[in-house]
């Protein structure tokens, strides 16, 4: 069987080269990037290998015909009948549309992975991971006031007591700089500038902002969510392949809202949804709402990984976060993710 790959080409032969070897070092792409400096190159590649992806420069658009056959008059269908393979373009201009890439981006080459992702999107081949790989949890609820913070952080301090566990939270207004009473310099909002902009200072900047609770790794929420607004589907796409990639983590806990950009892309990624729903009307109207909207969207596999849940009234939950580990709301979380997670057996 044929190795898929993505073709990088352009004329500078140092820029393609250290594109390629970019992408292949930190495992950015689900194929294998392959460099070229000649365009003449190209079309004898193309008819023995199968290219999901090729990134070439303006300039040489006519190789744009090599999807669909040789000039020469050879039937090459045999080949050509199993590529699909999509076009991006490298400008020397910015421009706004998602089949180019400009050119000369900042040194970590977010610009170019943003548009790749986009380019494997379309393709047909977002990147899957194995079942060792970190698993991302996803918690959101179309209702408001329904635990769905408390049940996240009390989830992500259970598991960390015998995994790896990060917690990202994206509410408006999470209220954690109060609670927590912290003062890290840098934030979610200051974590993302760094990946998508000094992609070098990013883990640096990723350990100075961790905070530890009970054992369970944290970022500190954005102060304004506004800056959490301007992410694009396409940034977050790429951010959280690259956590995923870095497999630091057994599990992630996302701690979702309505404004972030691809929610539901987010949530299809996740291998397990918690949706706290309360049992009042007006709130089981809401995931009513949601469940079929996601189905008219096509997002129904969401539903099939979701376990939805109504929390009782409990009587006093700790104020503070670290406190959560040993509530009732603990117990009650033991019941709800028994089946995932084995609590009692102690698998």
């Amino acid at each position: 069987m044929q190795s898929e790959v993505v073709i990088i080409a352009h004329p500078d032969k140092e820029y393609v080269y250290r594109l390629a070897d970019y992408l292949n070092e930190h495992e950015l792409l689900p194929c294998k990037a392959v460099a070229f400096s000649e365009k003449e190159k190209i079309k004898p590649f193309e008819n023995t290998h199968k290219v999901v992806l090729k990134v070439i420069p303006e300039e040489w658009a006519e190789l744009k015909r090599a999807i669909h056959g040789r000039e020469d008059g050879r039937n090459t269908d045999s080949i050509q009948a199993q590529q699909k393979s999509k076009i991006l373009y490298i400008s020397e201009e910015e421009k706004e549309d998602e089949m180019y890439a400009y050119r000369y981006q900042p040194a970590d080459l977010t610009g170019i992975r943003i548009c790749l992702a986009a380019g494997l999107e379309a393709a047909g081949k977002r990147k899957r991971y194995r079942e060792e790989d970190t698993k991302l949890i996803g918690v959101y609820s179309p209702v408001g006031r329904s635990l769905k913070t408390s049940f996240s952080l009390t989830l992500g301090q259970m598991l960390a007591v015998k995994y790896k566990v990060l917690y990202l939270n994206f509410e408006n207004y999470s209220g954690f700089h109060s609670l927590l009473g912290y003062e890290k310099p840098s934030d979610m909002a200051d974590l993302l500038f760094y990946f998508l902009n000094l992609t070098d200072e990013f883990p640096g900047k990723m350990q100075e902002a961790t905070l530890c609770l009970n054992g369970m790794d944290m970022v500190p929420p954005a102060l304004s969510f506004l800056d959490l607004e301007s992410i694009s589907e396409e940034e977050w796409e790429v951010f959280f392949t690259s956590l995923l990639k870095k497999r630091k983590y057994d599990y992630i806990i996302l701690d979702l809202a309505d404004h972030i950009k691809g929610l539901y892309e987010i949530l299809r990624r996740c291998s397990l949804i918690y949706t706290p729903v309360p049992g009042d009307s007006m709130a089981q109207a809401k995931e009513e709402q949601y469940e079929r909207l996601l189905n008219q969207l096509n997002y129904g596999e969401i539903l099939d990984r979701t376990r939805k849940f109504s929390p009782p009234l409990f009587g006093r939950l700790p104020v503070k976060p670290e406190e959560l580990l040993h509530s009732e709301l603990a117990e009650y979380a033991k019941v709800i993710t028994e089946e995932e997670f084995h609590w009692r057996s102690g698998k």
